[in-house]
C-alpha cells in the first residue's frame, strides 16, 4: 500500500526583517536626494498658429536671428542675410564658424564656441543693440532660435545654449559690463509668473547685466 504523504506546515513568511530593512534605507536616501541639482535650460518649441496677415508682416519684419548648427560648424542669419562676421559665410558650406575637426565643437580658449560666443556678444550687444530691430526690447533683444541638425550631439547643443546666454567676459568689441558672479542665472517667480535674474527683483534691467540670449526657439531639424 502506499504511504499518504504527511503534510508539512510551512508556517506564515516573516517579512520583519525586510520592512525593518526598507526604513533604515528611507533615511540615507532622502539624505542623499538634497544633493541632486536639476539643471533648467530655457526653450521653446516653434507652435503651430493661424496668424492674420497682420501677424505675417510683423514675422516678416522682427529681426529672427537664428543659429544653425550642423556637425561642420555655425552659420549664423537673420532677416537681413547672413550675420557672419566678415570674410565668413562666402564658401559653399556657407559657415560662419567651422569646426577643426568634423563633429567635434571644441570649447575652452581658441575654441570655435567661444567664437561664437563672442561674435554673439557683437550681434547682441552693438549691432542690435538698438530698440528699433524689435517690437519688444526686453524680450526680442535676448531671443534666437537655434538649429540643430541630426548629425549633432547633445551635449554640444546644450554647450551652445550655455555659451550663447552668458555674457562673454573677455569680449572686447564692445567690452562687456560688470556681469552678476552667478552670470545669468534665472529663476523662475511663481507669483509674478515670470523668470527673474537670480537676486534680482527686475527681469528687464537685470537680465542685461547678467545675461545675453536666454530665451530660445529650438528648433530641432528643421532647415
Amino acid at each position: 500500500m502506499r504511504k499518504k504523504r504527511e503534510e508539512t506546515d510551512m508556517g506564515d513568511l516573516n517579512l520583519i526583517p525586510l520592512m525593518n530593512l526598507v526604513c533604515l534605507l528611507i533615511p540615507f536616501l532622502l539624505l542623499s536626494a538634497q544633493f541632486i541639482q536639476i539643471g533648467i535650460i530655457l526653450v521653446q518649441t516653434p507652435r503651430m498658429k493661424s496668424q492674420s496677415s497682420a501677424d505675417d508682416q510683423d514675422k516678416k519684419e522682427a529681426l529672427n536671428l537664428t543659429v544653425v548648427m550642423t556637425g561642420k560648424g555655425y552659420y549664423i542669419k537673420s532677416r537681413f542675410g547672413s550675420e557672419c562676421p566678415p570674410g565668413k559665410g562666402e564658401t559653399d558650406e556657407k559657415l560662419c564658424f567651422k569646426n577643426e575637426e568634423a563633429g567635434k565643437f571644441k570649447a575652452g580658449e581658441g575654441g570655435i564656441i567661444e567664437k561664437l560666443q563672442l561674435h554673439m556678444w557683437y550681434l547682441f550687444a552693438k549691432k542690435y543693440k538698438s530698440s528699433q530691430h524689435y517690437e519688444n526690447p526686453k524680450i526680442d533683444r535676448h531671443t534666437v532660435t537655434l538649429t540643430p541638425q541630426h548629425d549633432v550631439k547633445y551635449e554640444d547643443v546644450v554647450k551652445t545654449l550655455d555659451a550663447m546666454r552668458e555674457i562673454p567676459t573677455k569680449a572686447t568689441d564692445p567690452k562687456p559690463p560688470s556681469v552678476p558672479p552667478g552670470g545669468c542665472r534665472m529663476k523662475y517667480d511663481r507669483g509674478a509668473g515670470a523668470w527673474f535674474v537670480e537676486g534680482s527683483k527686475k527681469s528687464g534691467d537685470a537680465a542685461d547685466q547678467a545675461c545675453m540670449y536666454h530665451l530660445v526657439t529650438l528648433a530641432i531639424g528643421a532647415t
